[in-house]
């Protein structure tokens, strides 16, 4: 369970760094009012696990990005020089739409927790701070988050 508890929690919190700096977005997750932990903790793992067991090789994306990769190897393998496979490669943007895929896997955990009845927040700079002296993946992490999803979300 604990697997699939931190695939969510490194959806749910997005951030490009440190949360101090000023011109960074703030560290966002997702709550409920009233929600109980053992619940919190069961939604999360199973959000966690639409997004991530998700079979994406259906998707029109997949398919291109499987396409372009095909052709480039098949490219190489058929005696093409490496610089028509490099081009392939390049065409086919293999960072651009593995991050297009992560966004349908994102917005699937997304959509799980709309679902349930979660809603997203920002942190403050002051809770962002607090929630930087627990190390990632551990339970102490997971009661903060939990203490702030209820108590924010309850009062916005």
């Amino acid at each position: 369970m604990g697997r699939g508890f931190a695939v969510v929690i490194g959806v749910m919190l997005v951030s490009t760094g440190t949360a101090q700096a000023a011109d960074r977005p703030p560290i966002e997750s997702w709550g409920k009012p009233g929600v109980g932990y053992d619940q919190y903790r069961s939604d999360s793992v199973e959000c966690a696990k639409a997004g991530y067991f998700r079979d994406v090789s259906q998707d029109e994306l997949a398919k291109r990005f499987i396409a372009g990769f095909t052709a480039a190897d098949n490219a190489l393998n058929g005696g093409g020089a490496v610089g028509g496979w490099t081009d392939s490669i390049l065409r086919t943007q293999p960072d651009r739409q593995k991050r297009l895929l992560h966004a349908i896997q994102v917005g699937d955990v997304e959509q799980c927790l709309v679902d349930k009845g979660y809603r997203k927040f920002s942190l403050t700079k002051s809770e962002q701070k607090t929630l930087s002296r627990y190390p990632k993946g551990s339970e102490a992490r997971r009661q903060y988050l939990h203490a702030l999803a209820a108590r924010q979300v309850a009062a916005s």
